[in-house]
């Protein structure tokens, strides 16, 4: 993939290859500033290489990654400023914090596509980073029938749902306010699926991306609360040097 809904397979040096039990993957090209625009979370490997493959074991590495590397505004006088690996362990809260942040922020470009045709092969990408459970989306407004009867029938919750439900005991007032809003752009989303550039954004199946979903809306998240929470973080846990704010 190129970015959410386009693929790159003509790239000159093409990456087609992903780990075992693969999620997504987050694209972290070099270690400073100057890359962070890059920094990004897509459905399918990045056509140029440049990303590491999520899975369940690194879910939480890589949502911090993509925090760290893109919460922080890169600026002329930062721009060849290195992140580094952090010097203490870092808590629970900071980590559920860095995943909610990752699954709403702009540079989360997962999509749900069908049909996707590669060297012969058709494929079906699921978004696993889809953040709500079945038991509640069955519950919601759904306006386009066969959306609703795949709502219905589906089985498998998605990873990211899955795992913000066993670590709700650790998610913070600040992350719960942005997953409160979260839901209601997701609940607005599926009750004006009729209305929307379906087509434009190839949305057919349930589990939408948050690219597809953010987009097809144009709604835009306030992540102001939970970043200035964040980023004085990013800074105490040694990611970024801390005299580096000084100059």
């Amino acid at each position: 993939m190129k970015s959410g809904l386009n693929f790159g397979f003509d790239a000159k040096n093409l990456k087609d290859t992903v780990s075992e039990n693969f999620l997504a993957a987050v694209v972290s090209k070099g270690s400073d500033f100057f890359n962070q625009n890059g920094v990004t979370i897509l459905s399918g490997p990045y056509s140029s290489g440049h990303d590491i493959s999520i899975t369940p074991e690194n879910f939480e590495q890589s949502m911090v990654i993509h925090m760290v590397r893109r919460l922080p505004k890169a600026t002329w006088l930062n721009d060849r400023d290195q992140f580094m690996q952090p010097t203490q362990e870092l808590s629970r809260e900071f980590i559920s914090d860095a995943v909610i942040w990752s699954l709403f922020a702009p540079s989360n470009q997962t999509v749900s596509l069908r049909g996707v045709e590669y060297e012969g092969e058709v494929y079906r990408m699921k978004n696993n980073l889809f953040p709500f459970l079945l038991a509640e989306l069955s519950t919601w407004k759904i306006s386009d029938a066969d959306i609703r009867l795949q709502v219905a029938m589906a089985k498998d919750d998605r990873f990211a749902a899955l795992w913000l439900s066993e670590h709700a005991a650790e998610i913070s007032a600040e992350g719960r306010a942005v997953l409160s809003e979260g839901k209601k752009i997701y609940r607005k989303f599926y009750e004006n699926l009729t209305s929307l550039d379906r087509r434009k954004f190839k949305i057919a199946d349930w589990d939408a991306g948050w690219y597809q979903i953010r987009m097809s809306l144009g709604a835009t998240i306030n992540l102001k609360i939970l970043s200035d929470k964040l980023l004085p973080q990013i800074y105490g846990y040694g990611f970024l040097r801390d005299e580096i704010k000084y100059f």
